[in-house]
């Protein structure tokens, strides 16, 4: 018998609605309130044990019968090759119907594949997906350089190092993690010396490397320097982009690089409150060969470079020197977004699915499929600025209704701040449940697998991209303690299964209810490292 953990007493219907259940009977009174029939309870130690006696015998009994099958063809295989020539020719010679013989098989020789090698193939399984859509993977552009370009140290070491990391937090090997750290400062020097040419420094291989490497700072987080390193990668990465000039977009892989720039300069300026660059708003606007699908993610740039201005001339969150402003801005992006989420293209259109069947994996009773990994994080992201925007609505609003209840804005509108804040309040649950329903297409949930056989562990690439999102939900502050528990176990996955090591100190904050994070040098009793606590913002990964 294998202890299953305590399952819960809950009715069915609560379970499937995860609604806090009173369990009264014969119904519960969430049934008997909604008007639903209550399918009673289960009894739960019936639950709490499971027997695998038949499962154990059977993967007993498989292993033996391949044991002996293998000892068998070794045994046959030994003695044909003893037996002679004169006694193959008597078998010949005596038996009245030709012999069959089973020939040896070839003499092979397995060449050992280099620890680079296999980290560099981590990295392209993981992180250069494939396929023809132009955004269904996050960096592909690195194959086209692979297969028409010699790979320089700096690059290869970058990747190597990427590589190192997702398989020694896999493994959870620490020697494997040294070795990532030695190709991590062999590619910083071998790059630091490209800076000092120009030519090498405006090269594809030097920027790309650059961003790689922070790329590495996000995937080992073990200290507050590392949020620092990847800030300095991204402002290096700018200056590059700048010194290559405009001419860089004009090619396919010049675009595809200004892209994942550009993606990493948002996440970082909305992170620090900064105003994005000018170079990626102005180049932004001369590319003019996108599709409808990217068009649309420009645009969403350009709204999320709107309310990093707005949040950049504030000196912190609550900063009440001019609320008026503050609120009448917000609220003119906040309604941009809105239009932008009911004009975007057609094929940005995901789809809902209802569940047959209750899932862990699934927080509410449906969830999302989406063309490809791209589209999903363009929508993650457009939800995760939705939120901070609606955050900063609510708190300044509040503010200037118990301060200057006799403000001219909140009489221009027969109850506007009623209706806005109803509005910002609906508006934050339903983006929190919508990243919620996003996560099982990223984590590879499929309800019609058998849950026999062992599950594909999703690409590391998506573990990278589902961060950001599920953090900035969880720490809103009407998410129900349910949201924000099921987040951070989901994190937790993410960093035990796929090996992202960020998500552990995420997940570790939202356990203890943190609003924000800093870094703390103490050991906890599960082991995820040096906790991030209350100073400073994670880093994650966006996609745009």
């Amino acid at each position: 018998m294998v202890y299953c953990g305590k399952p819960s007493k809950a009715c069915g219907e609560c379970r499937l609605r995860r609604t806090r259940c009173d369990y009264k009977r014969p119904s519960c009174t969430q049934c008997l309130r909604a008007g639903r029939s209550c399918k009673g309870y289960r009894d739960t130690n019936d639950l709490m044990f499971r027997d695998e006696s038949q499962g154990l015998s059977d993967k007993h009994r498989r292993s033996t019968e391949a044991k002996a099958q293998a000892k068998a063809e070794r045994s046959r295989a030994v003695d044909l090759s003893s037996t002679s020539y004169s006694d193959l020719d008597f078998a010949l010679i005596s038996s009245p119907q030709p012999a069959q013989f089973q020939p040896l098989p070839p003499l092979t020789i397995n060449l050992a594949t280099s620890p680079e090698d296999q980290a560099t193939c981590f990295f392209f399984q993981n992180y250069v997906l494939g396929g023809k859509d132009m955004f269904k993977g996050h960096i592909d552009y690195l194959s086209d350089i692979y297969s028409s370009e010699e790979i320089g140290s700096g690059l290869a070491d970058s990747v190597a190092s990427l590589g190192m990391v997702g398989l020694a937090n896999f493994w959870k090997s620490p020697n494997i993690m040294s070795n990532a750290a030695i190709k991590y400062n062999s590619a910083m020097r071998t790059i630091s010396s490209q800076l000092r040419d120009v030519e090498q420094a405006k090269s594809d291989q030097t920027l790309i490397s650059i961003l790689l490497l922070g790329l590495y700072e996000t995937n080992t987080c073990n200290s507050r320097s590392s949020m620092e390193a990847w800030t300095k990668h991204i402002t290096g990465a700018v200056a590059l982009m700048q010194l290559r000039g405009r001419e860089a977009l004009r090619t396919p892989l010049g675009y595809h690089m200004f892209i994942h720039l550009r993606s990493q300069v948002l996440t970082s300026c909305i992170q620090r409150h900064a105003p994005i660059p000018r170079i990626i708003t102005e180049w932004s606007n001369e590319i003019d060969f996108e599709t409808p699908e990217q068009a649309a993610a420009t645009s969403l740039v350009h709204l999320a470079s709107r309310y990093c201005d707005l949040r950049s001339s504030m000196s912190e969150f609550r900063d009440y020197s001019d609320p008026e402003r503050i609120i009448t801005t917000a609220c003119a992006i906040d309604n941009d977004y809105d239009i932008w989420a009911k004009t975007c293209p057609y094929q940005m259109i995901y789809q809902t699915v209802t569940l047959k069947e209750r899932s862990d994996e699934v927080f509410s009773d449906h969830y999302h499929i989406y063309p490809n990994l791209w589209v999903a994080t363009v929508w993650n992201n457009y939800r995760s600025v939705r939120l901070l925007i609606n955050e900063l609505i609510l708190d300044q609003l509040c503010h200037l209704y118990l301060s200057t209840p006799e403000s001219p804005l909140l009489w221009n509108d027969t109850c506007f701040y009623e209706n806005q804040v109803l509005a910002s309040n609906t508006i934050l649950l339903q983006l929190c449940h919508d990243i919620c329903a996003s996560v099982p297409f990223y984590l590879g949930f499929d309800p019609d697998a058998d849950k026999r056989m062992p599950r594909a562990i999703p690409k590391a690439v998506s573990g990278n991209l589902l961060l950001w999102p599920l953090y900035t939900a969880a720490v809103t502050d009407l998410v129900s303690d349910m949201m924000r528990e099921w987040v951070a176990g989901r994190l937790r996955w993410i960093s035990d299964i796929i090996g992202i090591r960020q998500a552990a100190p995420l997940a570790f904050s939202l356990r203890r209810k943190q609003d924000l994070l800093t870094w703390q040098n103490e050991k906890e009793d599960d082991d995820i490292g040096s906790p991030l606590s209350s100073v400073e913002s994670p880093v994650m990964e966006m996609n745009i």
